[in-house]
């Protein structure tokens, strides 16, 4: 039903141009492959590991309706590697208008969500690259020399009588000083609950980071230092009675010593902090699984520690892309393993071009 929206869609395109040859109409079918595995081999108290295993593709109409407007409809699936007799595949829709002028890029319905909107692992989790590549909300995306940001607000579920209204929102906002050097804000927001409606109480959580990137040409290749402070809030109820501050400091170093590789390590010192949608090894609490105060979020330490190494290695594959990261982690006095496999492959098709009428 949605491939035939989809089409529908197209085809209306299609009649108007043919109706108005005079409007110029660019349609162009694209399409996105991903063939992924995520395993992560942890056995301690913030985060459990799991293996991710699957497919999923993006395949979509993009129409050009002028030269600041544009129309994407189409469709997304994603099948988990089983051999179940009646194997789960999620279907989605893709549905945008965007419209940009200069460096400003204005999005209402499916988001773009490349590399989590540029979070860093504290405020977005790396697997949501693949759980959760498709978010439906609002978007602003500015891409100029001075300036550059992507701020959004994402849907996950609407409030209704059976259950509770559910979000995320924020962003990433970048001021370059120079070629090497740029200061960074970002800020993530989760809420839970509704006023019409909630079952189990409501939640937010803001995650707020400041920082900046160095990067040093010709040292090792290329070296990049981040280094932010992160700061958490985790609000019950609609009270700040029952809410619990928290932060920490994070210090990444990686070595580039060529464009398809990088080598990193990734420092993190932290109190009380807290995060809804980011990785729980840099948190002070357990995960979300029950509903009272006390047990939403059990405490497990006050002070943390935690440190990771990694390498990740990017293969071009004749317009495809392999690529390969394996990490060491050590959370506290645990230590722990996690890899990752992908292969991005994108297949574009112009479908139609209509040349305005010269007057």
């Amino acid at each position: 039903m949605i491939s035939r929206f989809a089409v529908g869609v197209l085809c209306a395109l299609l009649t108007i141009v043919v109706v108005n040859p005079s409007w110029a109409v660019e349609v162009d079918w694209k399409n996105d492959f991903t063939f992924y595995g995520d395993n992560t081999e942890f056995f301690e108290p913030y985060r459990t590991g799991e293996t991710i295993l699957g497919q999923q593709g993006k395949s979509y109409f993009e129409a050009a309706l002028g030269p600041k407007a544009l129309l994407t409809a189409g469709v997304f699936g994603d099948f988990r590697s089983q051999s179940d007799v009646d194997p789960a595949v999620d279907v989605k829709p893709l549905l945008s208008f965007q419209f940009h002028e200069g460096g400003s890029k204005l999005i209402m319905g499916t988001l773009i969500t490349k590399d989590r909107h540029g979070f860093l692992e504290p405020l977005e989790v790396t697997f949501l690259e693949f759980t959760r590549p498709i978010e439906y909300g609002l978007q602003w995306i500015e891409d100029d020399p001075g300036f550059k940001t992507d701020l959004f607000l994402s849907w996950h579920q609407l409030n209704t009588p059976t259950q509770p209204e559910q979000m995320d929102y924020g962003g990433v906002i970048k001021e370059p000083i120079s070629d090497d050097f740029s200061f960074e804000e970002q800020f993530h927001g989760f809420h839970d609950g509704g006023q019409l409606y909630t079952t189990g109480g409501i939640v937010n959580n803001w995650v707020p980071a400041a920082g900046f990137r160095l990067k040093v040409p010709g040292f090792l290749g290329m070296t990049q230092f981040d280094a932010f402070g992160i700061f958490s809030g985790l609000l019950f109820g609609d009270s700040t009675s029952g809410t619990q501050y928290g932060g920490g400091g994070y210090l990444k170093a990686t070595v580039s010593p060529d464009p398809y590789l990088q080598l990193f390590g990734i420092g993190w010192v932290a109190n009380d902090f807290y995060t809804a949608e980011g990785d729980a090894n840099y948190a002070s609490y357990s995960s979300m699984d029950s509903t009272t105060v006390d047990q939403i979020h059990p405490f497990v330490a006050h002070n943390r520690t935690y440190f990771e190494l990694g390498a990740k290695r990017i293969f071009p594959m004749e317009g495809a892309q392999f690529e390969a990261e394996f990490r060491v982690h050590f959370i506290d006095s645990y230590s722990a393993y996690s890899y990752r496999l992908a292969v991005a492959a994108p297949f574009d098709l112009n479908v139609f071009s209509s040349a305005k009428e010269q007057k």
